[in-house]
């Protein structure tokens, strides 16, 4: 994570005094404050989204309940005696929310505020950063040391409900949830934090690391902002008590290899773990008499899965993490079987003994742009291969640079495609959407009921074919992607219309 102590600590000479008993100041008492009930919001009906920033993190090896969290909050006593803290002036209404921008300042109405004359009691303050995307607040000490943070997100963001199963709900990704919960955690390890919060402000989850295993996290059942026992803002202020009174843990730094990352995928609905164990310390490949090494484009990051962790509610995580080397193909050594299409453009073609779907274009050909889009929506979606779309095989021009190719592993029909492959179909297109791809072609002949060649992979499923129409919203929007949503549930709406229109 950017964010480092020096950007977001203010000096402890800085800080809000506390309020004196003879301040002119209306002053209650801590019950009085952290019982006040916030007032709900509003979102405006206009389609804005915010930003869309899963990106590379490390990510908890289990997920539990955090089960009796609530009932601690709860039974935590506040005094309902001394008249020590300052009676916050709280806005009841606010304009329907747009932006994310507009939320934090509601939050900061509502809670942060509320909570700044308690927190100072206690030697703590929830600082606003302003130079990190993922994280809003963090708590700090009177030491400038970082004890906890809050990250908030819109429900245009975080789509999950809030009776939603958090264990579910994080292994299928409903709503983004475990995108945006595995970036909060990677910013709790970097700075080895053991608590956090993550809010919509109408709902929050609250995270806490493992003291015994930093790797393992526990979120707490979902609380409403218009909750009474307890209050919202009780259990903010109980986790922030905890984080002070509890020590930090030994910060996780990040162990990368060293290559070219580029094209490697963040995580699929379905989600995996990176393993740094299979990277090799060195590895070189001689072809056409020029070394390539693992830092170049000609090695990608392939990320191959067992097979049973992309079943309907599989609690496995583990994937392995392999080199896939593109090689560069021999023209002269491809033999043509059949041109699939009519137009010229695609063979099935046996090269080396295996059987490809071969797509090509000579350098001058328009259709060669076409293709070095797909390849690269290819390497993109590395992490998807031969789950939800086809693997490339091949790319790039060939030894003697006759054509630009791309090719891919051969799909053998087995099933018509029919409406019972909806739900399949939207779960292979949820996935690719989580990598940032739009596939922007969604017609019926884009679709195989089938299984791959490989004799070690027989499982008939659903794949995705053709990508040349594709756009890679990572790619031309980093960070601020105010219409990728808008695309993404149109495309979803078109697939549900597809389907729905074929026969049962």
């Amino acid at each position: 994570m950017p964010a480092k102590n020096t950007q977001m600590q203010k000096s402890a000479a800085q800080r809000p005094k506390k309020i004196s008993a003879n301040s002119n100041t209306p002053l209650i008492t801590e019950k009085e404050l952290l019982t006040t009930v916030p007032s709900s919001i509003s979102y405006s009906t206009i389609s804005h989204y915010d930003f869309f920033n899963h990106g590379k993190s490390r990510i908890p090896s289990k997920i539990f309940h955090w089960e009796n969290f609530i009932e601690m909050v709860k039974n935590h006593s506040i005094d309902n005696v001394l008249k020590k803290y300052e009676k916050p002036s709280i806005p009841l209404s606010h304009a329907p929310i747009t932006v994310k921008e507009e939320l934090t300042q509601v939050i900061d109405l509502q809670l942060v505020r509320p909570l700044t004359s308690k927190l100072n009691h206690d030697d703590l303050e929830l600082c606003k950063l302003s130079e990190n995307l993922l994280i809003d607040w963090v708590v700090v000490n009177d030491n400038d040391q970082i004890l906890a943070s809050v990250a908030s997100r819109t429900h245009r963001v975080l789509r999950t409900k809030n009776d939603d199963d958090i264990i579910k709900a994080h292994q299928q990704n409903i709503g983004d949830f475990a995108d945006n919960v595995n970036e909060v955690y990677d910013y709790m390890c970097e700075l080895g934090l053991k608590y956090s919060v993550l809010t919509t402000y109408e709902f929050t989850w609250f995270l806490k690391r493992s003291e015994n295993d930093p790797s393992v996290l526990l979120i707490s059942n979902c609380q409403k902002n218009d909750s009474n026992d307890p209050t919202i803002l009780q259990t903010w202020n109980y986790l922030f008590h905890l984080s002070k009174k509890e020590s930090l843990l030994t910060p996780w730094p990040t162990i990368l290899p060293s290559v070219n990352t580029e094209y490697f995928a963040d995580y699929p609905y379905a989600r995996y773990s990176p393993s740094v164990e299979n990277f090799p310390e060195s590895s070189t490949v001689i072809y056409r008499k020029r070394q390539f090494s693992v830092e170049e484009d000609d090695y990608e990051i392939k990320n191959s899965r067992r097979r049973e962790d992309f079943s309907e509610g599989s609690s496995s995580s583990s994937y392995a993490t392999v080199f896939r080397s593109y090689d560069i193909i021999d023209w002269n050594n491809i033999i043509v079987k059949n041109e699939i299409g009519g137009d010229g453009f695609v063979h099935l073609v046996e090269y080396n003994g295996e059987q490809l779907v071969l797509k090509s274009a000579e350098g001058s050909d328009w259709r060669k742009i076409d293709l070095e889009k797909e390849v690269r929506m290819y390497k993109r979606l590395s992490a998807v291969q031969g789950v939800h779309i086809p693997r490339m095989k091949y790319s790039g021009f060939t030894l003697r640079n006759e054509r630009y190719i791309l090719a891919t592993e051969v799909i053998e029909q087995t099933s018509t495609l029919c409406q019972r492959h909806k739900e399949e179909a939207l779960r292979a297109i949820k996935a690719i959407h989580s990598l940032g791809v739009i596939h922007n072609d969604i017609r019926e002949s884009n679709f195989i009921v089938g299984k791959t060649i490989d004799e070690n992979d027989n499982e008939e499923r659903l794949f995705i074919i053709n990508f040349q129409s594709s756009k890679d919203f990572k790619e031309e929007q980093r960070v601020q992607l105010t219409s990728y949503h808008i695309y993404m549930e149109k495309e979803k709406e078109k697939v549900e219309e597809l389907f729905n229109q074929l026969p049962n």
